[in-house]
């Protein structure tokens, strides 16, 4: 027999093995779907609806609004204040969502923004939704909430690890978005997923991580393309993951999520509870930038995504006329990649770009892969930095006091001729290419532009990176 297919039987009989001896709990056959939705309409009133209409009074026609999020903490301010101001709806869509402070602490103002009664719909990646089923079933029920998880395996419990090995070709296809929209009015995207280490809260390491916050008429085209997979055969309802959830469940988990949230030591360094965001709606509304900006995103097919994010990505970059410069932290380029490169030294155009070193990755498998292209990119005429593991950076990525053993890129990021910005979620790897769904901004926009060449070229400074030489 073939060693593959020797496998596959070795790895089918463990799992039937598992199940028969473990009881090991898996999804019901007659799954209950949800029924279709779509995005709100824009929110008439409220102060997201105020930050919106403060974004038409100083753009043309058909611009946005965008304030580069490039502060950790920060960050985690920006998605309470949309959270806490929303008045209509809320629409999150994540790859992963922690149950840690940070995850906590969003789930628990999520939670008061339906008992105020505005609509939430929560779609999360199954991949690391272990052990928090009955939580998400139990949510579920609540009146005004919604949770999908995005192509969950049928193993929930022991069996779920070698489901993977017999299912690999459909389990390997992940949500890999992040998004977060209120009212329809606001939204925020790029390359954070809901986990301290995203907000400078984690003692092991810290990401140095982009978004972008967006107002205008760009929110709507973002909420379709949530619709699109909220309404996908691959996201499957909540409650199908504990059928015994009841709704009488909701006080205890608020509770259980009150109690941590309160005996956090996080909780001297993050507010836990509600606030008057308006002022810092204000200042965000005086200091965002105008520009023409459009969504790409992967379409969910029923076996694997299509390649949208990629072939946008691949018309983005040839518009350069004679700069890119980019941070990408999961770096395994492949062809596509080297004949852009070319392409670009051939009409002259210089490409930087920024990855990890082998000290601040947070995945040694994926950096052994980048480690065998780094001469074949220095000869297809890129410059290649990788970051410091304890840089001159760390102080603005570390939230005081805590202070991390090392930080690590995350954000990935490009800019053209300091004028063509994209932020989203692809990496310049096979995962990203192939097997994960995958979204991001593209705006035109010099202001925004040049916000982002500074921080890039900020990055890329000896005290917080290493330049590559042959």
């Amino acid at each position: 027999m073939h060693a593959t297919g020797l496998l596959r039987n070795v790895a089918t009989l463990t799992v039937a093995a598992v199940l028969l001896f473990t009881g090991c709990s898996r999804l019901p056959r007659n799954l209950m779907t949800g029924e279709p939705s779509n995005a709100t309409r824009p929110a008439e009133r409220g102060p997201l609806a105020d930050l919106s209409l403060a974004c038409e009074r100083k753009s043309a026609d058909d611009d946005s609004c965008f304030l580069l999020l490039n502060h950790n903490v920060e960050d985690l301010q920006w998605r309470l204040t949309l959270i806490d101001s929303a008045q209509v709806s809320l629409d999150i869509q994540t790859f992963i969502w922690a149950n840690d402070f940070s995850g906590q602490l969003i789930m628990s103002r999520v939670i008061e923004a339906a008992e105020r009664g505005v609509r939430v719909r929560l779609l999360l990646d199954d991949f690391l939704t272990r052990g928090l089923d009955r939580e998400i079933a139990v949510l579920d029920q609540h009146t005004n909430v919604d949770i999908r998880l995005w192509n969950p395996g049928n193993q929930r419990q022991l069996g779920r690890n070698l489901e993977y090995l017999v299912r690999l070709r459909d389990l390997n296809h992940r949500l890999h978005n992040k998004v977060l929209i209120a009212d329809n009015r606001a939204a925020i995207s790029g390359g954070r997923n809901i986990a301290n280490a995203y907000f400078g809260l984690s003692s092991r390491y810290n990401f140095f991580d982009l978004d972008l916050l967006a107002t205008g008429p760009i929110v709507p085209d973002i909420s379709e393309m949530f619709d699109h997979y909220w309404n996908s055969p691959q996201a499957v309802s909540g409650i199908n993951f504990y059928r015994r959830a009841q709704i009488t469940e909701i006080s205890h988990v608020k509770s259980q999520l009150q109690r941590s949230l309160e005996q956090s030591a996080h909780s001297d360094i993050v507010d836990i509870y509600p606030k008057d965001w308006h002022q810092r709606l204000s200042l965000g509304a005086s200091a965002m930038v105008t520009g023409r900006a459009e969504v790409i995103y992967d379409k969910s097919g029923e076996r694997e995504p299509s390649q949208d994010a990629l072939i946008g990505l691949q018309r983005f970059i040839r518009k350069a006329q004679y700069e890119v410069l980019s941070l990408n932290p999961y770096l395994v380029p492949g062809q596509a990649f080297f004949n852009e490169a070319r392409a670009l030294e051939e009409r002259g155009v210089s490409m930087a770009i920024m990855t990890n070193s082998l000290g601040s990755t947070s995945q040694p498998i994926v950096h052994d892969a980048y480690s065998r292209t780094r001469l074949p990119m220095l000869h297809a005429g890129v410059d290649v930095y990788e970051m410091k593991y304890q840089g001159g950076m760390q102080r603005a990525l570390d939230t005081p006091p805590i202070r991390s053993d090392f930080v690590s890129l995350h954000a990935k990021a490009m800019v053209l001729d300091r004028q063509y910005v994209f932020i989203g979620s692809f990496n310049f790897s096979p995962r990203s290419r192939n097997l994960n769904t995958e979204m991001g901004l593209l705006v035109d926009s010099t202001e925004l532009g040049k916000q982002l060449a500074m921080l890039i070229e900020r990055s890329m400074a000896r005290d917080n990176a290493w330049r590559l030489q042959e």
